[in-house]
Formats: structure tokens, C-alpha cells, sequence
């Protein structure tokens, strides 16, 4: 069977050599849909690399062809990166996506409304900063699998079949973090390698009614940590580059009491 590979844009897609791989099925259904994966280094760009499988398709062997094809994958403008080196891609951050929206924002981005119209002054003007946030940024349905080819390779369960269209995310490294929540208004900082989230902190001004005992810390993978931050229960955790700190809401009103735990599922799917 063949790989079709194609590299798209707005205007045009340009067929580029087939590459050959194993079927993983011994038998294919007749007339299936083929599986399309698109590769890109971002998730706000929309240009991409084009994978096309007539049948279901590991995990690995999309890995395997997006790195041999890594030379074709579209850059962003004014990107750093150099076209085709692996060493440049993010690993923590890559991402695998079945979907470029999430249904669970819009539920959220209302829980997020009906605060601003409880809470007055700060809290409602930190809280319509939020939402206009979220709406911006890239917030698919992700799938919480490692993208590291070596374990993907070596470890099955690591390994899926891939049986519907998904897009990966092959981002390179940023150099800064997201402090979100009980802020005045979302704070992209210089990550500081060895900072803690209490470092982080200190540049910013918390409302009145944050959680002041400990924040939650989503890494690029999508792995969520508390990280504590008092002078009572103070401890260093890294944090890595690409991360979001989000720092709680304290006393939310008995209907919006999930809405901290529903932000930070939500900032898991979020991809680089």
C-alpha cells in the first residue's frame, strides 16, 4: 500500500512522492475511507502536511512518516525553525488531535459569562479577560498519548491504531509560560529554567478570592500537577517550558463550583 502525501494550502496541494509502509490490517474493507492526518507546527497555523492511509494506521508508522517528511511541513512566518531538523521539535508539546474544537469551551465560555455577572469590579473584569482568552487559543480534543517516537516504538500500549482523521502537532520549543485564573488578566511570562510557580507568581497581581495555598500547573503534554505555593507548604516542581499556571478561584457561587476543575480540563487539550 501506498502513503499519499501532499503538502496544503490555501490555494493548492502538490502530490509529492509516495512513500511505502506495512499494512496493519490483512484485510481492507472495500471502498474505505482513507484515514487523513495532517501534521503541522502549530495548531493557530493552517497550513499543514498531509498524510492520506487507505486503512487504519499506527501511531508509530505516523510518526515515522511525518519525521521523513518533516523537510515538506509548512513553518509559520518569521518561525526560527529550520525546515527538517528534528532536534527542533518540541517532543513535550507535540500533540495528537481528533478534533480542531472542543464541544466542553462553549459550556465553559458561559459558566465564565454568568460569573462576570455575579462578580463586580476586579473579579468580573479578570474573568471577561479570561473568556476572551479562551476563545482565542487552540483548544482541540486531545488525545493523551506520548508522541515520543522511542517509547511509542518500543512500548504497544503507547502505540494506537489510528482509525479516524487526527492532526499532530509537531511544535518547537517556546520559551515562556501562561499564568491564567484568579489574575487580573492572562499573563504570558519568560519561562526561567529552575523558576517555581511562586517565582512566577511574584510578577503578577492575584485577586482578593484566589486559592492561596496552591496552583495547578498543566505541562505541554497535557499532565496536570498541583503545585503548592504557601510559606507553610512551600516545594519545588518544575515547570516546563509551554506550560500554563492556573491559579484558582476561592468562594465561586454554589452553581459555578466546578468551574475551576472544568477550566483546567479544558487547559489540558490546549495544544502549542
Amino acid at each position: 500500500m501506498n502513503t499519499l502525501i501532499s503538502f496544503m494550502t490555501r490555494a493548492k496541494s502538490v502530490v509529492l512522492p509516495p512513500l511505502m509502509f506495512y499494512a496493519l490490517l490483512a484485510v481492507t474493507p472495500l471502498m474505505a475511507e482513507p484515514i487523513e492526518v495532517q501534521v503541522t507546527a502549530s495548531a493557530q497555523y493552517n497550513q499543514h502536511l498531509k498524510l492520506s492511509y487507505p486503512a487504519p494506521v499506527r501511531l508509530q508508522q505516523v510518526l515515522a512518516d511525518s519525521i521523513a517528511n518533516l523537510q515538506q511541513l509548512p513553518l509559520p512566518p518569521k518561525h526560527n525553525q529550520k525546515k527538517g531538523n528534528t532536534d527542533q521539535i518540541y517532543w513535550p508539546g507535540a500533540a495528537l488531535l481528533t478534533a480542531r474544537s472542543n464541544p466542553e469551551q462553549k459550556a465553559v465560555l458561559a459558566k465564565l459569562n454568568t460569573l462576570s455577572t455575579i462578580w463586580q469590579n476586579e473579579g468580573r473584569n479578570a474573568v471577561l479577560n479570561l473568556k476572551t482568552w479562551l476563545k482565542n487559543e487552540p483548544i482541540g480534543q486531545r488525545v493523551f498519548n506520548s508522541l515520543d517516537y522511542d517509547l511509542v516504538r518500543i512500548e504497544m500500549t503507547q502505540n494506537p491504531l489510528i482509525s479516524e482523521d487526527v492532526a499532530v502537532v509537531l511544535p518547537p520549543r517556546p520559551n515562556s509560560v501562561w499564568l491564567l485564573g484568579a489574575v487580573k488578566q492572562p499573563e504570558k511570562l519568560q519561562w526561567r529554567e529552575r523558576s517555581s510557580a511562586q517565582r512566577y507568581l511574584e510578577k503578577i497581581t492575584p485577586l482578593s478570592n484566589s486559592d492561596n495555598s496552591s496552583v495547578w500547573v498543566i505541562q505541554p503534554d497535557g499532565i496536570v500537577e498541583k503545585h503548592p505555593i504557601a510559606y507553610w507548604n512551600k516545594e519545588h516542581m518544575d515547570i516546563a517550558p509551554g506550560a500554563i499556571i492556573y491559579l484558582g478561584f476561592a468562594a465561586l457561587p454554589d452553581d459555578l463550583d466546578s468551574l475551576n476543575e472544568e477550566l483546567i480540563n479544558l487547559l489540558r487539550n490546549r495544544t502549542l
